[in-house]
């Protein structure tokens, strides 16, 4: 077969897909693959059939979940790098959310989506400002990182989005880091989006979809 060559095991691929299943069938969330972690068209469309979503940083991702067979209704946008090109193909495709890293992109997003006259789905990446163990170069949970806005700046972008007629406010999202072996730092930072989504429920923002992240 020559070089460089990858050997996939089908029954492990379909042993952990079930586990994870298993594990959250008391309310059985939408589980979304991280296409950067695997990009083989191949892997993506076997992983579809077990039902999962996808969760995808660009426009190549997103093509390549959609060739899968994966349902745009299932496929949410991260990443802080989404360039007005990527946005646009995805407010097109009316993909599940996409997950707001900073001020600046929530402006591209509702400009963009205004000028389509396509309502766009839109969550808020939260920094809990968790301390997660792991090594410190792939955090991404602590306010001294650059991933996500903090929960007060937070409270100001849904205020503003829920004045945007083609934006709809669906989700939370929060992902603090990877290869994270403990799990205190997932209950520590679970809680703090629980009590900001409750004090969103104060301005009559209700959140339909919380995005726990990985790692």
């Amino acid at each position: 077969f020559g070089t460089p060559f990858y050997s996939y095991s089908y029954s492990k691929l379909k042993e952990n897909i079930n586990n994870f299943k298993k594990s959250f069938r008391s309310f059985s969330p939408l589980i979304c693959f991280a296409v950067k972690s695997n990009t083989n068209v191949n892997i993506i469309r076997e992983i579809k059939k077990f039902g999962l979503g996808a969760d995808v940083v660009s426009v190549g991702e997103l093509m390549m979940a959609l060739k899968a067979g994966i349902n745009p209704s299932k496929i949410v946008f991260s990443g802080v790098g989404k360039t007005a090109l990527e946005i646009s193909n995805a407010i097109e495709q009316r993909i599940l959310q996409f997950n707001i890293e900073s001020y600046q992109e929530f402006l591209t997003i509702e400009e963009i989506a205004r000028e389509k006259k396509i309502k766009a789905n839109i969550a808020i990446r939260i920094n809990p400002d968790v301390v997660a163990g792991g090594h410190p170069k792939i955090s991404t949970g602590k306010k001294t990182d650059k991933f996500g806005i903090s929960p007060e700046e937070a409270i100001d972008i849904y205020l503003a989005a829920k004045q945007c007629s083609y934006l709809n406010i669906v989700g939370v999202d929060m992902h603090i880091g990877s290869q994270i072996l403990k799990i205190n730092p997932f209950k520590n930072s679970f809680k703090k989006i629980e009590q900001f989504c409750k004090k969103l429920e104060k301005y009559k923002i209700k959140i339909k979809n919380i995005d726990i992240g990985g790692g």
